[in-house]
């Protein structure tokens, strides 16, 4: 799990970050180049899951974006949606035969990142925006926003969705791509709303 004062400190490189960029070049210096290892990582992130072979793996991948995040050099619109889709596959693992995140504020982190990479107009930041929150509340909170998430039912193999919001409405999933309420709910099986796992 990630330690505490690690993502508090990539929270830190975050806003300083934005910071950055809201100062639009003060001296006319020239906008900041998509960092490459970050593009390289989020390549990788998505040939591993078309079975690719591919040498690093999640974790390694991981370990280098929180690197760069604490070092402050994930600072374009792209950079922090090419970090957010390497944190948003933080492992799992199981707990008393219940499937867990190792490290679920990677997927805050993650949220944060893609938030601040789509209201800076990079529209391929949208689809994270509502799957990294859906991700974090799946199973920090046993339930989530949007409606984004499935997890596999450990004893029938299907896959079912977390209780979803009724707060959220269509209209705001449209603004990320999301299907309706309606249509989410004839696709998968929506489980019933348990206790939230402890943490």
């Amino acid at each position: 799990m990630i330690p505490r004062a690690a993502f508090i400190c990539a929270c830190v490189a975050l806003t300083a970050s934005c910071a950055q960029q809201s100062g639009q070049n003060v001296q006319g210096a020239p906008a900041a180049q998509s960092h490459p290892l970050l593009r390289d990582l989020a390549r990788e992130d998505q040939a591993s899951r078309t079975g690719s072979t591919i040498a690093r793996t999640d974790a390694d991948r991981i370990k280098l974006v929180l690197a760069e995040l604490a070092k402050g050099t994930v600072r374009t619109p792209e950079d922090k949606t090419n970090a957010a889709l390497v944190l948003q596959h933080s492992g799992l693992t199981f707990c008393n035969n219940r499937l867990t995140a190792m490290s679920p504020d990677n997927y805050l982190l993650a949220h944060h990142l893609a938030t601040s990479a789509f209201e800076a107009g990079y529209a391929d930041a949208r689809a994270l925006v509502p799957a990294t929150i859906d991700r974090y509340l799946s199973f920090t909170e046993g339930r989530q926003k949007y409606g984004t998430s499935r997890i596999n039912n450990q004893q029938t193999g299907a896959e079912e969705l977390p209780p979803i919001d009724r707060n959220t409405t269509d209209a705001e999933r449209a603004k990320y791509g999301v299907p309706p309420l309606a249509d989410l709910l004839k696709r998968y099986p929506e489980q019933k709303r348990e206790k939230p796992p402890s943490s």
